[in-house]
């Protein structure tokens, strides 16, 4: 370990030399209708960039991310924080438009 800090809130967080965390870039696509996402941005901004979340790449809907080469166990599961939220706004016929990707960071423990 290098280094570590407390938040006030009594979060650690600690940067180690060695390994680098994953980075996960999702962008939505523009022009999904407001009665359909609106439940899912009020989530994620209640989430905001400090809780953790599990993702799970399955090998049989993306294997592209694993090269084509099943990992064994048919999946990985990646602990990761939100570390940009892209702005988003109502644009014509009440559909969203995002400003740019939501970049997701992997927790290192």
């Amino acid at each position: 370990m290098i280094a570590q800090t407390t938040s006030r809130d009594g979060t650690v967080r600690a940067v180690s030399r060695g390994i680098m965390p994953k980075r996960f870039e999702v962008k939505l696509p523009d022009g999904v209708p407001w009665d359909l996402i609106k439940t899912n941005i009020e989530q994620a901004e209640a989430l905001d960039r400090y809780q953790t979340a599990q993702i799970t790449i399955p090998y049989l809907r993306f294997p592209w991310y694993y090269g084509y080469t099943d990992p064994g166990g048919g999946a990985e599961t990646y602990t990761v924080i939100c570390s940009s939220f892209p702005e988003w706004t109502i644009m014509a016929r009440n559909q969203v438009s995002w400003s740019g990707a939501f970049v997701f960071v992997e927790v290192l423990s």
